[in-house]
Formats: C-alpha cells, structure tokens, sequence
C-alpha cells in the first residue's frame, strides 16, 4: 500500500521553510531537503485479527519513529537537515532474503514465541528490493534521494549501506552494482527499538564517512579535526573532544551514556569551529541529560557537529553534514567533484 506524505511530513518539519540545497556547498548554509522513500516491511499477521507485526508484538509505531528521528536531526543539525518523506509505504510482506527465503506471518510468529530457528543467511536482499519496489527511476529523476527500509528483529537489515556507482562504506554493505545513476544511503531501521538506536544508526553512518574523508580513523592517534572532534579520554590518551557514537567525551566503556564522571572537554568549543579558542569546560551525563540518555548525548553530539559554511585549512569543509548526506559532490579526500552541483 502506498501512502502520500506530504501533509504528514510538513507536520513534522517544526515550520521550518526548507529549500532545495543548491550553489556552492563551500557557501551554502542551508537548509538541505533529503527527499525519502520509506519502506515499511510491517505484514499483516491474520491469526492475530489483522494487525500488523509491530501491533502483535507491542513494538513501536513506525510512523512515530520515523516522526521523532526527523525532529531530532532537525534540531541537532541546527536547521540544515530536513527530510522529506515524499512516500510511504506499507509494504505487506516480509523482506526477501539473499538466498530468496521469506517468512510466512506463521513461520515468523513461531520463531519469535519460541526464539530460536531464525532463518540463516539472514541478510536482506537489498537489490531485489529496489527492482521489487521500483526506485530505481525514482532515484534517476531526482524524486528520492535516500531509502528507508523499517522491520522487526531478524529483518536482516545494515544500520546504515550504500548503493550505487561510487559506493562506499558507511557501516553497511556496499552494493556498487546497483545501477543507479548516482550512489544512495539506505537506512535500516527496527521498530522494536527507539528514535535513540535511529539517531544512533546515522551516528556510525557519520563516523564511516569522515573517517572516509580524513583518510582514516585511531582513536589513539588525534592527527586530524575528525579525530580530535570524536576523542573521549578512555580511548584518546586523556584528551576528550565531543566523543563518538559509542563513547561520550566522559565514557569508560561502550555505551557508556549515563555516566555521571567529570571529564575537562573540548567539547563546546566546537560549537565555534573552524575559529576554535582552544577553550576547555567539565563535562558529564548532566550536559545532554536524561532519562533517555543515549537519544539525548547523540543530540548533543551532532549539535556540535561542524555546520559552518566555507573550507577548512586542512582541505575539508566546514560544514561536515554536506559530506554525510551530499557525498555525490565530494572525492573520497572530501574535495568538491568537478562538475558536481
């Protein structure tokens, strides 16, 4: 079933005015539209009355997901990224996988109730998927630039892939053979879990990307702005900066959101990059809050994610957003592609 969601979406964008990002990205401020198609794999299951999977299972409301995610990159990109879902989809199976096995409502149920006997290979059959639901040509004309897929445990999903010619590695598979005429994120997102594990999915999608453009990526070794930026004290030899999807600049461990210790932090002077003072400041937990506090540092997180407009010294833009949503105009150094709008 194919549902328009423009109304819907509007809603969503806080009454912000958004535009086509166009022009120089070395001048431009913003805002970015990212027009979405999202794919919800949410099947009816009959023996349950006609509900969809996520009712039967007492998760959440994809839309919602979808709601609060849009908000949130919103609101920590500052007002640069603004996604627009231009279909919706309610897509009544469930995904294919890579060896051409899907489960039927009753074989899922099953495994799910009894938790075991998941099918193996699990990985979904992303390509197929994209013939199945036609975006090829949607992609081509310039009507989407981004896929969302939503599913339930054991969809087989990447929190984040990248397909098309040009392809790279954004914490997912890369699937370079998909003839597009230009490379495409793809999104996996499960509605068993919350708007945190979302955020946190775009997370690790920007951590591949700026390792990309920075020619790589040590948490010991604090030898350029991406790594200075994502430094936290456990892994980066005392010295803490913002801190990574995982770490907080304070973190002693993975995850490590909730933590209470106080760390001196660069973090807020990057609020103020490129023209960083150099200026330090005691950071915690109580700096993003909770109760959510991996929803709320990730926030916090990308709300100091470089945003201004111009290039660095280093060669890079000052607006990183553009590399992680406008990675077709960039090499993979993060210079602007000759020809590229």
């Amino acid at each position: 079933m194919r549902i328009p969601l423009l109304g819907w979406a509007a809603a969503v964008w806080l009454g912000l005015s958004l535009g086509v990002a166009g022009g120089s990205a070395a001048e431009s401020a913003g805002p970015l539209e990212v027009k979405v198609v999202a794919l919800n794999f949410d099947p009816v299951i009959p023996q349950e009355g006609g509900k969809r999977l996520h009712e039967v299972c007492g998760w959440k409301d994809p839309r919602q997901l979808a709601e609060g995610y849009v908000k949130d990159v919103a609101e920590a990109s500052h007002g640069y990224v603004h996604y627009r879902i231009v279909e919706w989809r309610d897509v009544d199976t469930f995904h294919t996988k890579i060896d051409g096995f899907r489960y039927t409502p009753e074989q899922y149920m099953e495994c799910h109730r009894s938790g075991k006997g998941w099918h193996q290979p699990d990985t979904a059959d992303y390509p197929k998927t994209f013939q199945d639901q036609g975006l090829i040509p949607r992609l081509d004309r310039g009507e989407v630039d981004e896929v969302w897929f939503f599913g339930g445990p054991y969809f087989g999903y990447n929190e984040s892939a990248m397909a098309g010619p040009g392809a790279f590695y954004i914490n997912g598979a890369v699937y370079d053979q998909v003839k597009s005429q230009r490379a495409f994120a793809i999104m996996g997102f499960n509605y068993e879990r919350g708007e945190a594990e979302m955020i946190h999915d775009l997370g690790h999608r920007t951590e591949s990307t700026l390792a990309r453009v920075y020619g790589g990526w040590s948490m010991e070794k604090l030898e350029h702005n991406w790594a200075r930026f994502a430094a936290n004290g456990w892994q980066s030899q005392g010295q803490s900066g913002v801190g990574s999807c995982h770490v907080p600049a304070n973190g002693e461990s993975q995850y490590d959101y909730a933590n209470p210790r106080e760390v001196e932090s660069s973090a807020d002077d990057w609020l103020n990059y490129p023209d960083l003072k150099g200026r330090v400041a005691m950071v915690s937990r109580q700096n993003w809050g909770g109760p959510d506090y991996q929803r709320n540092y990730l926030k916090w997180f990308f709300g100091r994610l470089p945003h201004r407009p111009g290039w660095n010294a280093d060669g890079r833009l000052n607006n990183w957003w553009e590399y992680v949503f406008r990675f077709n105009a960039y090499d993979a150094a993060g210079r602007r592609k000759a020809g590229a709008p």
